[in-house]
């Protein structure tokens, strides 16, 4: 069993509190979002990262599997007059109905840990990418924190680049920004 983040408690993920530890600010800076640009948030939640990305990319795919984080995100969205940004798509773990190679760049952001189905879940994420698109997966050490999934559940970096590489992903950046999360960067592997 995985633990899934309760969607009924997303105020939390927008405390105030998670910029010291997960700033968007360091994000946007070390992924350098193009304007022309298309980003896929995989597990969106109430938009932490869909927001920033939004104002700064051409289009955003905020994706989740449960309506409720999609409806936060989209109220949050329309606020701030970026509905013309975002496109909202529920997905499954089995499925992400986004067609082939539509992403520039794939985000996910504490996602990882809560797959049941990592390897078909990645392959969905190697179908929508571009050949040259960048993934972008940042997760929980398992190390005590502020917040987060239980230690227990959370998958060490090693293993999460393992799995990532077993399912086709090239890793080609290992960022340090976060004091409890990886920052992993990686690449489609193209076969030769």
């Amino acid at each position: 069993m995985v633990f899934k983040f309760p969607s009924e408690n997303w105020q939390a993920l927008l405390n105030p509190e998670r910029e010291k530890w997960q700033s968007t600010e360091v994000f946007l800076e070390r992924v350098k979002p193009f304007p022309e640009e298309v980003w896929v948030d995989l597990g969106c939640g109430p938009g932490y990262f869909t927001i920033p990305l939004a104002s700064k990319c051409k289009k955003v795919y905020a994706v989740d599997s449960e309506d409720k984080m999609l409806e936060i995100c989209q109220q949050r969205v329309k606020q701030l007059g970026l509905e013309t940004k975002v496109e909202f798509i529920k997905c499954s773990e089995e499925e992400i109905p986004l067609a082939d190679g539509v992403a520039d760049r794939v985000l996910m952001a504490n996602l990882l840990h809560e797959l049941l189905y990592p390897s078909k879940f990645l392959s969905e994420v190697k179908r929508i990418s571009k050949s040259n698109a960048k993934i972008i997966v940042i997760d929980w050490h398992p190390i005590p924190s502020p917040a987060g999934p239980p230690i227990e559940e959370r998958i060490p970096e090693d293993r999460a680049v393992e799995l990532l590489e077993s399912n086709g992903f090239l890793l080609t950046e290992r960022l340090n920004v976060f004091p409890y999360h990886y920052f992993l960067v990686l690449t489609k592997e193209v076969p030769s």
